[in-house]
């Protein structure tokens, strides 16, 4: 198949700023590093997706706690990342990992501006962390988790539906992601 050019229209004159000896636009407030991509090259009638952090880049005026999310998003798949690679041969390691991921949780739950979808995830993935009562995720629990993690840092304004599908992911794996308390609760009220 051929190349398919995509061109995208150039911002208003008074966000950007264009340096003398650059030919290329680049947003106020960023650094010196390439300019944002104008052209996409792909193949097929497909559009390339556009990284995130080119999205919401660190400007002045950018919005504080999707930054922060984002930066704690990062960290924790890379942390993810690694506890899979170390889930295939020290159990305890990647143990050690996903416990640093789960001292995130709360901090990413601050941000919970982001939308309902944003905190739907962490909050269920806060109390699946606690229903494992210190039980280690397996390899396929680990997979699961960096996945939707992965999904909610390139897509942080999930809507609620779109939580629920990440939710029911964790759900597939056998992470249990309601609080004890609520089946507490029902199981008490139809027994009465």
């Amino acid at each position: 198949m051929a190349d398919t050019v995509i061109d995208f229209e150039k911002a208003a004159a008074s966000v950007l700023s264009k340096k003398a000896t650059d030919t290329a636009f680049r947003l106020a407030g960023t650094d010196e590093g390439p300019p944002p991509v104008a052209r996409r090259k792909t193949r097929g009638a497909g559009v390339a997706p556009i990284e995130i952090d080119q999205l919401y880049p660190a400007t002045e005026g950018a919005h504080p706690e999707l930054l922060k999310a984002l930066g704690l998003l990062a960290d924790a798949i890379a942390l993810l990342d690694q506890a899979r690679v170390a889930a295939l041969n020290n159990a305890l390691d990647a143990d050690r990992l996903v416990q640093r991921v789960q001292v995130l949780l709360p901090t990413l739950f601050t941000c919970r501006r982001l939308g309902d979808g944003y905190g739907l995830v962490i909050n269920s993935l806060h109390f699946a962390f606690i229903n494992l009562r210190g039980k280690p995720l397996s390899k396929e629990q680990i997979n699961a988790v960096w996945r939707v993690l992965k999904e909610l840092r390139n897509r942080p304004f999930l809507t609620f539906e779109q939580a629920l599908n990440c939710v029911s992911e964790f759900e597939e794996v056998r992470l249990e992601v309601d609080p004890t308390v609520l089946s507490e609760l029902v199981c008490n009220e139809e027994g009465d």
